[in-house]
């Protein structure tokens, strides 16, 4: 049992101890460029502690294997996200919060399943009787109609060259996934969630404290393309 909280504690960058507004190591203590970064910026700061919150949930509840599975991928995620290193600072932070956000959302997922990785402990319990399907809230997304003057990320995406095309690209990719996942109720909400938290994610941007408004609206914009895509090719 020692040895097992041992390797949890290195594979984050420290104890998950500190509260308030910092990330949930000591930054006084932290030597890598990407906890350095997570250290300075407010936002990731917040991703960080999600991030550990979700973890601690996770690996309470998980096996012995399913442990080691969860730490394998820790490491490969740790060493993408120290991968984001650059020459264009923008562009690597942009990077960092990516992949922070995708993996919060694969550890809050896992937890919500009551297991690590793919599996879940409720399912394993009870194999003989799934849980019954759900039709999700459909989320409303469709592309910008522009000139557009509702809300606050529409008009930008009008205005901003590139934008546009982004946003069609997501309403494309969002459509697939739902055709994909039209036979798996348990992914369709997944997918349905995530759409939620995009469509409020953007105009979120807004108001976003230590952040450009525009960048912030691309990043999310492209986080959210490069997940849709994701979750389709894992199936």
């Amino acid at each position: 049992m020692k040895r097992i909280l041992v390797a949890l504690l290195i594979l984050l960058p420290l104890p998950v101890l500190a509260q308030g507004s910092g990330p949930s190591f000591d930054c006084t203590r932290a030597r890598a460029w990407d906890e350095r970064q997570i250290c300075a910026q407010a936002d990731l700061a917040e991703l960080d502690r999600r991030l550990a919150a979700a973890w601690r949930a996770v690996t309470e509840r998980a096996t012995p294997e399913q442990r080691a599975q969860l730490q394998a991928q820790q490491r490969a995620w740790l060493a993408e996200r120290r991968a984001c290193e650059g020459p264009q600072a923008r562009e690597a932070q942009s990077c960092v919060r990516r992949v922070m956000r995708a993996r919060a959302r694969d550890l809050e997922a896992a937890a919500a399943g009551g297991g690590a990785g793919n599996s879940s402990s409720a399912a394993a319990a009870d194999p003989a009787k799934p849980p019954p399907a759900t039709v999700p809230a459909v989320t409303a997304l469709a592309a910008v109609s522009c000139p557009a003057t509702n809300g606050w990320a529409a008009p930008r995406i009008c205005a901003t060259p590139g934008m546009r095309d982004l946003d069609a690209a997501v309403v494309r990719d969002a459509a697939a996934a739902r055709i994909r996942f039209a036979s798996q109720p348990t992914a369709l909400t997944e997918i349905e969630a995530l759409l939620a938290r995009y469509v409020a994610d953007r105009e979120a941007c807004a108001q976003a404290a230590g952040r450009v408004p525009l960048d912030c609206l691309q990043e999310t914009m492209e986080e959210m393309r490069a997940t849709l895509r994701q979750r389709a090719a894992r199936g």
